[in-house]
């Protein structure tokens, strides 16, 4: 039994008189041996003397009431000057009692607090008084409040008002005239206050209707408007309340009521939640299932509510086979707009998800300053369709000149106790920082990424070994990429790069640069190896949510090949053209999603993902993407490309704008793959412009080979190439001109010479043809 005995029923008698709450001891003895009775009167303590509403929570022994604050002197704030109306208004205060087992009652919170809808209320307090029983409150009919508090330390303040618009005309009935239901959620553990508001709601509705408010978990708070709408609130104290999931609910909530028949789904087992009904006064249970969740995603075309299930399941529920469910739902309509950003949600929720199971609990503190959504917390937000022209609005606001007044430990009666005030006190006093933002490391990559050039470090084709260093002292091995990560998600391409740096280098080392820099900022006394290990981390989960995200949109469109199976550009030959176009979109989006977030693609992806736009998209398309640099074309690509197109004239000239789209030192690779009178010649013209414009002989070789070759050239063909009346040539004249610029070690004379008679005998029929044209 209850210790406390609180009367909130209140004592309504005179109207000038106010409720009160008051303490009942009853003086209690022992009859005969066998029960207990009452001796004398009970004694009466007065609590509270006068209040507005009021509501006991059993759970935590908290009582809450409201009332009003008398407004200040006028004298004492303007001075001589006259008062505005409004500043002479009582303000409504709450006022939050903690009581404790055979220990005085003690006052832990007083808040200022800023309702809608008083402003119309009735200043005589004596009008209809409504008592809720099976809430725990009291107030007065024209006032519907309601406070949840968790152990966490969040204290919801929950508001529910109606109102008219101006703009309205009054019609004939009453009761079907169209009003605003809004609600208001003030987070005091976020110091800001929510706004919802529901248009075109019926009065006679809105006027019988009683919002309900429970927790949901730890992080979430249901509000239910019976017959208006259903919102899940994140309330977590780890971020911003950014999520919400909003949705209509059924007709009426009867017992054991199931989410799924609410957005539809079958029954399962799942998290169930049990609030009370105000209106009915019945304990009604809400289920959220797996299948509930789905199919919400899938029915909803609203984003935010898309991203909040998202959010849902990859953060709080940590259901990696349902986010990849979702992901999949996600690829049935690769071509909608709102794919990247449904994928920038996974990469990033993912990779917090994993990175707080992994870390220590000594580096909470860093953890909170990694990314955990994409959301944005913005000051106004549409959600779900409503029968009417105009849709449910949700807005935020922070409280200003609060003034909230929390009760620290050190006052406390009990100063070893921890419970909720104790928490919002932490919570509240403690220093916030704001999130390590992805846009940062974006900027950081669009200007160093102009002066990268992996050509200029390295021309030769040594593809990067599993244990081969990253930059910033990173390993491939080291990021967990162990043989046991690329089994569990197959990728449909050899994950290699042919080349000795690539950008996936140089993206995880700014990446962990910044990040850890970004952590010494706000915590200079840590640890540089913790830091350097939480940033490690991060960096090292990034690269296996990328990975594995690539592996669900290339299993949602194709079979994914096996280990014995043809991966690569022999798998992409082998797909049928719709498919492959499908796949490319997916891809692309990935792409997209990828680059506004600074994640890394994984290795061999950008191979991959060229040749599939060059097998399924039109050629002007394809150099569309290449020249907006989504496409990075290197030799393997090139190679790839050059072997599939045969040389007809138009290919010819395809094969000419691809290569001339690229680098010179990869062009200059690309050519020696094609055997073509065209090759010859551009090669030649090129390394006869190396050697005039000073720069080398353009061709790597070594001085062994160059003499060996050049000896034999001169001795077979020598200065009688393109012999004249007086035994000279305009080829051997160019030659002294060039052995005046560079040694002959450094000429290449086999390749001048055949890409002279290239150019010669490719060219002759076109000027043949000019000819005749001329002479008819």
């Amino acid at each position: 039994m209850d210790p406390l005995l609180l009367d909130l029923t209140a004592a309504v008698g005179l109207p000038s008189q106010l409720p009160t709450i008051a303490i009942y001891s009853f003086p209690l003895s022992l009859k005969d041996g066998t029960s207990w009775v009452v001796d004398d009167q009970p004694l009466t303590d007065s609590v509270v003397r006068s209040f507005v509403w009021a509501q006991w929570e059993p759970r935590h022994k908290h009582l809450y009431y409201l009332h009003y604050r008398p407004p200040p002197e006028v004298g004492l704030t303007f001075g001589a000057g006259e008062a505005e109306d409004d500043e002479l208004r009582p303000r409504p205060m709450l006022t939050a009692l903690q009581f404790h087992p055979n220990k005085p009652h003690e006052t832990v919170l007083n808040v200022p607090l800023e309702l809608s809808g008083l402003e119309h209320s009735p200043m005589d307090l004596s009008g209809d008084y409504r008592d809720q029983g099976l809430l725990h409150s009291a107030g007065d009919a024209w006032l519907d409040l309601r406070v949840v508090t968790s152990p966490s330390g969040a204290v919801c303040i929950c508001h529910h008002y109606i109102y008219k618009s101006r703009l309205a005309e009054t019609p004939a009935d009453p009761e079907s005239c169209a009003v605003y239901l809004a609600y208001s959620v003030t987070l005091l553990h976020h110091g800001c206050v929510l706004h919802s508001v529901v248009p075109g709601v019926p009065w006679g509705h809105a006027h019988s209707v009683l919002p309900t408010y429970s927790l949901f978990g730890e992080h979430y708070l249901l509000v239910i408007v019976p017959g208006v709408c259903m919102h899940m609130l994140d309330i977590g104290l780890d971020h911003l309340p950014n999520n919400h999931i909003v949705t209509t609910p059924p007709a009426q909530l009867l017992p054991n009521a199931q989410l799924y028949q609410i957005i539809g789904g079958k029954v399962s087992s799942g998290r169930s939640m049990t609030f009370i009904d105000g209106v009915n006064q019945m304990t009604v249970e809400v289920r959220v299932t797996k299948e509930s969740l789905f199919s919400l995603f899938k029915s909803s075309p609203i984003l935010s509510t898309r991203l909040a299930i998202l959010h849902l399941t990859a953060v709080h529920d940590k259901d990696h086979d349902l986010s990849r469910k979702l992901m999949w739902s996600v690829c049935e309509d690769p071509y909608n707009l709102d794919t990247p950003a449904l994928l920038q949600e996974y990469l990033v929720g993912e990779t917090y998800a994993a990175v707080h199971k992994h870390i220590d609990s000594d580096a909470g503190h860093l953890i909170s300053l990694l990314p955990i959504t994409t959301a944005p917390f913005t000051s106004d937000t549409e959600y779900i369709e409503s029968p009417v022209e105009e849709n449910v609005r949700i807005s935020y606001c922070f409280l200003e000149n609060a003034c909230i007044m929390l009760l620290s430990p050190r006052e406390r009666v009990v100063r070893s106790l921890t419970d909720t005030w104790t928490k919002l006190w932490e919570h509240t006093s403690k220093r916030h920082h704001n999130r390590f933002s992805l846009t940062d490391v974006v900027d950081k990559l669009m200007v160093s990424l102009d002066t990268y050039k992996p050509e200029a470090l390295s021309c030769g084709s040594t593809p990067v070994s599993p244990a081969s260093p990253l930059v910033g002292g990173l390993t491939i091995t080291s990021l967990g990429l162990t043989l046991a990560h690329l089994m569990f998600d197959p990728l449909p391409f050899n994950e290699a790069e042919n080349t000795t740096s690539s950008k996936l280098e140089h993206l995880l080392s700014v990446t962990l640069r910044e990040l850890s820099m970004y952590c010494l900022k706000h915590f200079p006394h840590e640890s540089p190896m913790r830091v350097h290990a939480v940033a490690s981390k991060f960096v090292c989960t990034q690269l296996q949510v990328s990975r594995r995200l690539c592996s669900i949109l290339c299993s949602s469109q194709t079979l994914v090949p096996t280990e014995k199976s043809e991966k690569g550009f022999t798998f992409i030959e082998q797909l049928d053209e719709a498919v492959a176009t499908r796949l490319f979109t997916l891809l692309e989006r990935y792409h997209s999603a990828t680059d506004a977030v600074a994640y890394p693609l994984p290795q061999g992806y950008n191979s991959f993902l060229s040749y599939l736009a060059h097998r399924c998209l039109p050629h002007h398309v394809f150099m569309q993407y290449v020249r907006r640099g989504v496409l990075q074309l290197n030799v393997d690509v090139l190679r790839e490309i050059i072997y599939d197109l045969d040389d007809t004239p138009k290919n010819v000239e395809r094969k000419l704008e691809i290569i001339s789209s690229v680098p010179l030192v990869r062009s200059l690779r690309a050519l020696q793959y094609w055997q073509h009178p065209m090759s010859l010649i551009l090669r030649s013209r090129l390394h006869a412009a190396s050697i005039l414009a000073g720069e080398g002989p353009g061709q790597p070789r070594t001085p062994t080979q160059s003499a060996r070759i050049n000896a034999q050239h001169l001795q077979n063909k020598g200065l009688t190439a393109f012999p004249t009346a007086d035994r000279l040539s305009p080829f051997d004249t160019f030659l002294d001109l060039l052995t005046a610029k560079a040694n002959l070690t450094d000429l290449d004379l086999g390749l001048l010479y055949e890409g002279t008679v290239s150019s010669c005998e490719y060219t002759k029929p076109d000027l043949e043809t000019d000819i005749s044209v001329g002479r008819t």
